[in-house]
């Protein structure tokens, strides 16, 4: 059984199927189809003031920076090409006060943005030295597993249902659900998930982006996990302050950022109460416990004027207007 689990395995990432790459020509077009909604929206919203833009603390998520995005990034659209992602910075200088934590205790009340990253990209580390020269502050969401040379469980995840052409379930990315793929891929398997996803800071980078003035690492879980599908014994485990497999947590700040952006408010509770003070998900500016909840707007390579921009941040503030009626 296990020789024709591997077969059946081999065959499915060989290549995408037809299907596959029509499903991917849909997605392509309606992210061209959303853009331009969201310069509509951008316009219209400039067009009358752009009201309410600067009454919050608007963050801002960035992932990987790079002319050549992998295909884990190109295909989910988490990625910027060095020109946008320069192009973005300038556009939120123009508009905002970008936010230091550093410098004020208090900076969650303040208004302004901020800019994070997420996964622990190597782009965000050559991202996080320009920033450094513009002396704008950036939060680092890591998954110290992957940090230390582990699989990427979301990656690993999306490359098998890629490679099968099925849709990816982002809520099977559990730690029994990694067991039971990684027992199925061979060695060059693994090497191809490599490729398929990252690459990802190593330790010694990782050090490097510590030894930054405006960088800050925070929490993205050990693994790339769905939070909201893990037991709270599973996300105690993986919280990277608390569990007692993690040597690196002294350097994670109380910041955490909900893979996949999603976090129920019992998932907020429970990490508020493991001393975590900002949580970064959802579509609200809130509160769960002592823990402030912020939302976030994803800088992918779409986001290329300030239109879209603007558009993105109409939305959010329209959905966080309706999470609260």
């Amino acid at each position: 059984m296990a020789s024709k689990n591997l077969s059946l395995v081999t065959f499915l990432l060989g290549g995408a199927t037809m299907g596959s790459t029509i499903k991917f020509s849909a997605k392509t077009s309606r992210r061209s189809f959303i853009g331009l909604i969201k310069a509509i929206i951008g316009f219209l919203y400039l067009l009358i003031g752009a009201p309410g833009h600067k009454s919050k603390l608007i963050a801002f998520v960035i992932h990987e920076v790079t002319d050549e995005p992998r295909e884990h990034a190109r295909l989910t659209n988490t990625y910027s090409t060095k020109k946008i992602f320069l192009k973005q910075i300038s556009l939120l200088s123009s508009y905002f006060k970008f936010i230091d934590p550093s410098e004020n205790s208090s900076w969650v009340n303040q208004k302004g943005c901020l800019v994070t990253f997420d996964d622990g990209y190597k782009g965000g580390l050559e991202a996080a030295k320009i920033l450094e020269g513009l002396k704008i502050t950036s939060i680092h969401h890591v998954n110290l597993n992957t940090i230390q040379g582990h699989i990427n469980s979301s990656a690993l995840l999306h490359f098998v249902n890629h490679a099968s052409g099925h849709e990816t379930n982002w809520c099977d990315s559990t730690p029994k659900n990694l067991e039971k793929l990684l027992t199925k891929l061979s060695d060059s398997e693994l090497q191809k998930v490599s490729e398929f996803s990252g690459p990802y800071m190593k330790l010694s980078e990782l050090q490097e982006l510590i030894s930054l003035k405006h960088a800050i690492v925070g929490d993205h879980l050990l693994n790339h996990w769905y939070t909201n599908s893990l037991t709270d014994t599973e996300v105690l485990e993986n919280l990277s302050r608390t569990s007692n497999s993690s040597q690196l947590k002294s350097i994670i700040m109380p910041y955490f950022a909900a893979p996949h952006g999603d976090l129920d408010s019992q998932k907020m509770e429970l990490i508020s109460k493991q001393g975590y003070e900002v949580l970064f998900s959802g579509s609200s500016w809130t509160r769960a416990g002592k823990a402030t909840i912020i939302p976030r707007i994803d800088l992918n390579n779409s986001i290329n004027s300030k239109y879209r921009l603007f558009g993105a941040i109409a939305i959010l503030l329209v959905k966080s207007k309706k999470s609260k009626d």
